[in-house]
């Protein structure tokens, strides 16, 4: 056993893998101008120009990609197809595939996971069950005539119009963990934005806001507008951290700072002072993972306790292991959650950070 789990870790070590920042990697590119009066803060969503050179294998490679691993068969066996656009989300790729891996190899199961660029005809993928990526509801129609199960980490079911029964949404409920937030807000609200596809999602349900004052696109913020206000954060944890320490560094009062599962990073305790997050609330939905499928994915340098997206995709590997073996297809017990009409059922829960830590707010 200690043979094969080397096994894993070198095949794993292959991809180069890094652990990354937990930060939503759909980011967009910025066209705003730097404020002349304001100091242009570190991006700290980029990645190193070396980091391009470490993950050129994903452009070279051919359609399809095994990371198998073999164990003492107990007649349970899982497998899965992954469909992701290589090119797109290339610095993401990794973490997902260790985290993938780490959660189906601590079964101690026969298991099987294929990669394939997103430009993959369905039809010659051989597996039933495909892990779909994809951040637009409108390319499941394409999918729809296709006699195999689709999972999809990044919609939710309220992003799409679609019943199909062979359809299942991983994505967190963005629009819950708003309503939990603004459920404190009663005067003046700003709200501090990016250029990316899930800032812009946050902004579609907050456009409607009774107390609404401005939106702001980070860099570009006019922190004396803030005073007396609460503040909504749509940006990436690195980025709610310097505008949270500048907000202190001016001396502004704020009613309430308020994010949803962006926030909820370890960057985000370590780039603050106690004074810059005293009033910073914050939604999360990753609830009590489990610990021995956290620690497996930490040893493949991956993470399923703040990234959203392994989480997500781990749960819906589940289901598909649930699926193939005739298991519970409701009660993902690995994780112990539901789904419940072809969705995750996640949980909102508030927190804070006190002492260097998340804590949750009774």
């Amino acid at each position: 056993m200690i043979k094969k789990a080397a096994l894993i870790i070198s095949l794993i070590a292959a991809l180069n893998a890094q652990t990354l920042n937990f930060i939503f990697p759909f980011a967009e590119n910025n066209t705003t101008q730097q404020n002349v009066s304001e100091p242009k803060p570190k991006d700290l969503n980029k990645t190193e120009s070396n980091t391009s050179k470490t993950f050129l294998t994903y452009e070279i490679q051919t359609d399809e990609e095994n990371f198998n691993d073999t164990y003492v068969s107990f007649n349970a066996k899982a497998s899965i197809a992954v469909v992701i656009d290589k090119k797109r989300f290339f610095k993401y790729l990794p973490s997902l595939m260790n985290a993938l891996n780490a959660y189906y190899s601590q079964k101690g199961i026969d298991y099987q996971i294929t990669l394939y660029n997103s430009d993959i005809n369905i039809s010659n993928i051989k597996a039933d069950d495909i892990l779909y990526f994809t951040t637009d509801a409108k390319d499941l129609s394409k999918l729809e005539d296709y006699n195999k199960t689709f999972y999809f980490p990044l919609l939710n079911i309220n992003d799409s119009n679609t019943t199909k029964a062979n359809f299942y949404f991983g994505a967190i409920d963005f629009k819950a963990q708003l309503n939990a937030l603004t459920a404190f807000i009663d005067d003046k609200t700003d709200i501090i934005a990016e250029n990316t596809i899930l800032s812009n999602k946050l902004l579609s349900y907050e456009k409607n806001l009774t107390f609404l004052n401005n939106i702001y696109t980070y860099p570009n913020i006019y922190y004396k507008d803030l005073n007396n206000s609460f503040v909504i954060f749509n940006t990436g944890a690195g980025k709610t951290a310097q505008v949270l320490s500048k907000i202190t560094q001016k001396e502004i009062q704020t009613k309430l700072t308020l994010t949803p599962q962006l926030g909820y990073d370890p960057l985000l305790i370590i780039l603050t002072q106690p004074a810059d997050v005293e009033k910073l609330l914050i939604a999360n939905s990753i609830i009590h993972p489990p610990l021995i499928i956290n620690e497996s994915t930490h040893l493949l340098s991956s993470d399923i306790r703040y990234n959203w997206i392994n989480y997500a995709s781990c749960i819906l590997a589940n289901k598909a292991y649930n699926r193939q073996n005739g298991e519970d297809e409701f009660y993902m017990s690995d994780f112990n959650i539901y789904i419940f009409n072809n969705q995750i059922n996640y949980k909102t829960r508030l927190y804070r950070i006190i002492d260097g830590a998340f804590k949750e707010v009774e």
